[in-house]
């Protein structure tokens, strides 16, 4: 079976499987985000005094004020993203890793989807605020900004620019970021709240069920034939004894191959 050729992820697991690779590098663009937010702030100052003593103009000068500020919120989106791809790597722990690796980039930008997978406790505005850090990694920090046919296009170029230089608006995104790694580095990190994992291969398929942790209980299972969710709980149930009910579990079938390998929600 290709789930059987392929690892499964575990403490031996390098890179991309590795929660402390996505770590790392979330460590390190959301240092250098607030490093360039730094920069833009010396840079504003010295923009300010050419306006108004109407100095001499240095065109480097606004140059750096528009890509050190639009560069430190594609940073910082960047490391959100790492944060939450971390931990869905946590989350896929003893699962196979070309399943893993396929839903890192099904998810790709979408930080919102990856918080609600993860069920990550931050705020609905903070929830919303994904969606701008979102904008700013697939859109609106990378490239010239798109013209839209219901939008004035000089409209949005100013409301993508008052959002860039908003400072208090930065600071409040690097608030999320920060709320979200804290809590991807507790997930089967806090001796309060352990993680139980039970795998096992069988001659239908597998199943991997975890439990704790601070994230919801799932099973994750692959069975090439048709199987029903009472034939897959008696499975289950026949081989390991569950922590709680069968219902607090969801449920996610390893469904596909190769490219279109995909987790499903079953339950």
């Amino acid at each position: 079976m290709e789930a059987e050729n392929s690892p499964v992820l575990n403490h031996h697991s390098q890179g991309i499987y590795r929660f402390s690779n996505w770590k790392k590098e979330g460590d390190g663009l959301l240092i250098a985000a607030q490093a360039l937010r730094q920069q833009w702030l010396l840079n504003k100052e010295e923009v300010r005094r050419i306006i108004t003593d109407q100095a001499p103009r240095s065109p480097e000068v606004f140059t750096k004020d528009l890509a050190l500020a639009r560069s430190s919120m594609l940073l910082l989106g960047y490391a959100a993203e790492m944060y939450l791809k971390g931990g869905l790597v946590k989350l896929y722990r003893y699962c196979p890793e070309q399943l893993v690796g396929r839903e890192l980039r099904m998810y790709s930008h979408h930080y919102q989807c990856l918080a609600k997978r993860l069920q990550i406790p931050i705020t609905e505005n903070q929830f919303d605020q994904l969606s701008e850090l979102e904008k700013s990694v697939v859109d609106e920090a990378r490239y010239p900004v798109t013209p839209t046919v219901d939008v004035d296009f000089f409209q949005k170029v100013n409301s993508i620019t008052r959002r860039n230089h908003g400072q208090s608006n930065f600071e409040s995104l690097v608030e999320v970021v920060e709320a979200i790694r804290d809590f991807v580095a507790r997930i089967d990190s806090d001796s309060e709240n352990p993680a139980s994992f039970f795998s096992r291969s069988m001659s239908w398929g597998y199943f991997i069920a975890r439990f704790g942790g601070h994230l919801v209980p799932s099973i994750v299972y692959r069975c090439p034939g048709k199987m029903s969710m009472a034939e897959l709980r008696k499975a289950v149930e026949t081989e390991v004894t569950l922590p709680g009910s069968w219902e607090e579990y969801e449920v996610y079938e390893d469904l596909g191959c190769g490219g279109k390998r995909k987790c499903e929600l079953r339950f």
